[in-house]
């Protein structure tokens, strides 16, 4: 009966492409979603204002260093005999903070490499229902796209499985992995100051030990032939990396210093 009110209230709503759901119908707000909408945005939207004096200085130095490395100021004349390296584009500007940029999570991608199935296919069960039983989504097969001689690879092959999350089924997992999963790790601290992709998306990787620690897998476990890791992508629309940080920190997700390494002692 679930699964047909899920078939049917997915169908309402755009952008789904697979109306089925292993999980119930969500009736109801997600609980981080809530205090997202109604707390952590608007305090964003606060700690990320730079006054119009600060944002013009800001500018005016980053166009002054910009035009230092066009011209070569204070360097060495370049070789013409030289290959010209490949710039890579400059990064999208930050947007003033406003009501309607502030950052949020736009979509959370839970993927399985299953370097089991190069041998047996079948073996890339066990990643999709451990995927669909945390998620409550059906996970859809990640195929290759090249050859790969040494690892016995050849294009279209089944490789993984992926499950991409919007909505409130999104926040729904957040908020498992940040209140229920995490705190139950004991040798896990926090993702580390200088992670990230540089546009404001980070990505979580785990063991096949922290699959086990989903409250959906506590009474399942043991059906499960083969217990696989999982990587969580998080993509946010911050733009850049310290808003990202900022609003998943906001999120309760830890955030660590990367440890520098111990001094070596004294000896006479």
């Amino acid at each position: 009966m679930l699964g047909s009110v899920s078939r049917h209230v997915a169908a309402l709503r755009p952008g789904i492409s697979r109306g089925f759901s292993t999980g119930p119908a969500l009736g109801y707000q997600a609980r981080l979603s809530q205090y997202y909408h109604n707390t952590l945005r608007d305090d964003l939207m606060i700690l990320q204002y730079v006054p119009p004096q600060v944002r013009a200085r800001q500018e005016a130095m980053e166009e002054a260093r910009l035009k230092a490395i066009k011209e070569n100021v204070g360097g060495t004349p370049p070789n013409p005999l030289r290959k010209r390296l490949k710039v890579r584009p400059p990064k999208p500007r930050v947007a003033e903070s406003a009501a309607h940029n502030t950052p949020y999570v736009d979509k959370v991608t839970v993927h399985i490499r299953c370097r089991e199935a190069l041998q047996n296919k079948h073996n890339l069960l066990s990643a999709l229902m451990t995927l669909q039983v945390v998620t409550g989504q059906r996970a859809e097969v990640i195929k290759a796209k090249n050859d790969a001689a040494p690892w016995k690879l050849r294009k279209g092959m089944p490789i993984g499985a992926k499950v991409e999350l919007t909505g409130d089924r999104m926040y729904e997992f957040l908020d498992k992995l940040v209140e229920v999963v995490l705190p139950r790790m004991k040798e896990y601290s926090g993702l580390r100051m200088d992670s990230g992709d540089g546009l404001g998306s980070f990505t979580l990787g785990f063991d096949n030990s922290a699959i086990g620690l989903f409250p959906e897998m506590e009474m399942v476990y043991d059906m499960f032939p083969m217990v696989f890791g999982f990587a969580v992508n998080i993509k946010t629309t911050a733009g850049h990396n310290p808003a990202g940080r900022l609003l998943l920190s906001g999120l309760n997700l830890p955030f660590v210093h990367a440890r520098k390494p111990a001094t070596e002692s004294f000896m006479l």
